[in-house]
């Protein structure tokens, strides 16, 4: 079988896959979000795909459905998909250093505390940084993107810690901004052309992408208000953001950044997922030393290198075995759950952000749509 290809036998819809289609048409009846896809699969073929709703609730007529190409905003997905994978490829040619400070890869770190946090740290959110502060109002975005970077360093750099280093999973979205940056400076060049070069060109990626200021992608246009799910309606213009990032720092900062920013369809997502569902001898992209390193659990914390881990009786990856599973979720509404032991993916791409962020039915939705699709499987 063609990898990616879904063949059914005797054609139409299995009796798994009709139940986890009525969950995902109920979760749109009953305002859970607008529009969302589902897929499942394991690491060579997709097996099922689902896609109910609309990309947005706003008009003009007609309402555009969602289908398996609808682009959504991944958020936080950005942050395992992308900067930690480019982490991996970074160190894996000495270019990068798990256990170095910061400031070996972030110049400007050095000098401050947060120079002295390791890399590790920042990957499973254990560098004492605080989850989250409204700096993005302090940014003048009339300045070119590079200098509202340098502010919003500055403002990182300067924050007090919440946290014991090292103790406790803190996560926070300032430590991938700065991993991000340290890949910049390491490689040269900006994440999402680092990206391109080493992710997207390498893997045959397709639907997926950042969506950087004055970027003019070929999916962008014309069809941009049918192709892009809608996000949270900005206050200001009473216009939904379509097409461009919902996370007001990677806004701020082109729609480019180490912990938001990338778009993609379900398949985008599960193309970028299958590389670390590699198995001993495959040669994959990942050096099998690294890709056991990141995928395994940092006890006594809850995280990865990257990735959340199952949390029994509260996570959202449900029937995966906690001890051989990653994943990460998306403010979006978004997720990907990977079981290496049972070579399973599933991918939730949703806008429940539109049209408010209060909108947080998901999290009693995402169990109860993973367990349907352990049936499905």
């Amino acid at each position: 079988m063609i990898p990616g290809e879904h063949q059914k036998k005797g054609g139409g819809m299995s009796r798994g896959e009709e139940g986890v289609r009525e969950l995902m048409e109920a979760g749109v009846r009953e305002g859970i979000f607008p529009g969302g896809v589902v897929l499942w699969g394991d690491r060579r073929e997709i097996r099922g795909e689902v896609a109910v709703g609309v990309g947005r609730l706003t008009p003009p007529e007609p309402l555009p459905p969602v289908t398996s190409r609808t682009l959504f905003d991944l958020a936080s997905l950005t942050k395992p998909l992308v900067t930690g994978a480019l982490v991996l490829l970074m160190v894996s040619e000495g270019k990068m250093s798990l256990d170095s400070p910061l400031s070996g890869s972030l110049s400007p770190s050095g000098g401050s505390r947060w120079g002295e946090v390791s890399l590790r740290d920042l990957l499973s959110h254990a560098s004492g940084l605080p989850a989250w502060a409204p700096f993005y109002m302090k940014i003048d975005t009339s300045l070119p993107v590079e200098e509202r970077k340098r502010q919003l360093l500055r403002e990182i750099l300067a924050l007090s810690p919440a946290g014991e280093r090292g103790k406790a999973s803190l996560y926070s979205d300032f430590g991938f901004m700065l991993l991000g940056w340290a890949l910049e400076e390491v490689a040269g060049e900006r994440l999402d052309v680092l990206f391109r070069r080493r992710l997207m060109g390498p893997l045959g990626l397709s639907g997926v992408d950042f969506l950087s200021e004055g970027s003019s992608l070929p999916w962008q246009e014309p069809d941009r208000g049918r192709r892009f799910a809608a996000t949270e309606v900005d206050s200001e213009t009473g216009e939904p953001w379509v097409g461009v990032v919902h996370d007001e720092h990677a806004r701020c900062l082109g729609g480019v950044s180490g912990h938001a920013g990338l778009f993609a369809t379900a398949r985008g997502v599960w193309q970028l997922a299958r590389p670390w569902m590699a198995r001993k001898g495959e040669g994959g992209i990942f050096p099998e030393r690294l890709l056991k390193e990141f995928t395994r659990r940092r006890e006594p914390l809850e995280w990865a290198l990257g990735f959340d881990t199952p949390t029994p009786g509260s996570s959202s990856g449900t029937r995966m075995a906690p001890e051989a599973s990653i994943g990460h979720l998306g403010y979006a509404g978004t997720s990907v759950w990977m079981d290496r032991s049972q070579d399973r993916i599933v991918v939730l791409l949703t806008n429940r952000v539109h049209p408010t962020r209060t909108n947080n039915r998901i999290r009693e939705f995402r169990p109860r749509l993973h367990d349907r699709v352990a049936e499905a499987f």
